[in-house]
């Protein structure tokens, strides 16, 4: 099937399906560093006047209902079992915004131009062509279709479902938007930054409900910034300020607490990655949904989470060595290809394909 996706999308400039391994690293690397910086990517460009009429939005996308369905999740991982490693041909020849895929690459989001969107569901391809403004980014993309897009010089955030564009509302006196992912269900999860402070707020988009922006409840003088919201409306980040950075989980009524840090680690670096229950940061695995956190010793970094919580990563070691943590156990994964070394660059929700590069710029594919 995702081949059958690829194929019309070889010269399309769609980006990485899932978290870039090396921004991961070089993410928990500065954090250990660095408390916190501001919010990049929302300065905002000349204004634009401009007046659009949106028809009424409601509902779910016809492809799919409504999916609160838990995905797969365990204390104990299943196997990975044998990967092969292959040369492939991926269209992912440029990062954000131009494109977004969604978790289970299926669905893929392309922006060709600033008003005409291309999307494949499974293959199938619509030439969305009724973007109501001059789109600068995508933000993310589901399983069933539904996709976010931002307009940064007016400082407008949109979802697409059912065939209609909606704008997201901000919270009252909220002056910037950056959208950050969208799960299955059509939830749209943000950070937003209020009028006349330098403070962040990290704020959820019901489905269906566009017009009514929820912010997250943050403890008093902080700010919030999100990473992931999952299937059930669960949402992982952190709160922070000039001295302090504390990981933090909302519950889908948007009440707050930390998620718990393992006595054994000293600073908090964090949620970098989310994929089913599992959310990681440096050093550190949390199941949201049991309250499970276990310390990850030996990858440089977070690494990279699936579903069933094996974590995708390097070693800590100078030859920065490709492993798959599975229950406390590192799996190495086949590092070279054609003599050349290979980089993982993308995983799959349930780990069953990762995409890589060699030192040469070639894409391969691994098929576990």
């Amino acid at each position: 099937m995702i081949e059958d996706l690829l194929t019309p999308l070889r010269d399309a400039e769609v980006r990485p399906p899932r978290v870039d391994l090396q921004l991961a690293i070089r993410t928990g690397r500065r954090r250990r560093r660095v408390r916190h910086a501001a919010m990049a990517g929302l300065a905002v460009a000349a204004v634009l006047a401009t007046t659009v009429v949106i028809g009424t939005f409601s509902g779910r996308p016809q492809s799919m209902p409504a999916n609160r369905q838990p995905l797969p999740t365990s204390t104990v991982a299943p196997p990975l079992g044998g990967c092969t490693l292959s040369e492939d041909n991926p269209p992912y020849a440029s990062e954000r915004p131009r494109s977004v895929v969604d978790d289970t690459w299926q669905v893929v989001v392309h922006l060709e131009g600033t008003r005409r969107v291309i999307r494949y569901v499974d293959g199938r391809r619509d030439r969305i062509e009724n973007a109501p403004v001059d789109f600068s980014a995508l933000g993310d993309a589901n399983r069933a279709g539904d996709f976010t897009a931002t307009d940064y010089r007016e400082e407008r955030g949109w979802v697409y479902r059912n065939g209609m564009f909606a704008e997201l509302a901000l919270p009252d006196g909220a002056r910037k938007i950056e959208l950050i992912d969208i799960n299955d269900a059509g939830d749209v999860l943000g950070t937003v930054v209020p009028a006349d402070t330098s403070r962040r707020e990290a704020v959820v988009w019901t489905h269906g409900r566009p017009d009514r922006p929820r912010v997250l409840d943050t403890p008093a003088g902080l700010s919030s910034r999100a990473y992931g919201i999952a299937w059930d409306g669960t949402v992982v980040g952190e709160v922070f300020d000039g001295a302090s950075l504390t990981s933090y989980l909302w519950h889908p009524d948007g009440a707050g607490e930390p998620l718990p840090r393992p006595a054994e680690l000293s600073a908090d670096g964090g949620v970098t990655g989310l994929a089913g229950d599992w959310a990681v940061g440096p050093d550190v695995r949390w199941n949201i949904r049991t309250g499970k956190t276990d310390v990850i010793k030996g990858l440089d970094g977070a690494g990279i989470p699936d579903v069933y919580g094996r974590i995708y990563g390097n070693t800590a070691t100078d030859e920065h060595r490709q492993v798959v943590w599975i229950n406390g156990t590192f799996q190495p994964m086949t590092e070279t290809f054609n003599g050349e070394r290979v980089q993982l660059r993308a995983v799959r929700d349930d780990g069953r394909q990762l995409l890589g590069q060699t030192t040469a710029g070639a894409w391969v594919r691994w098929d576990c």
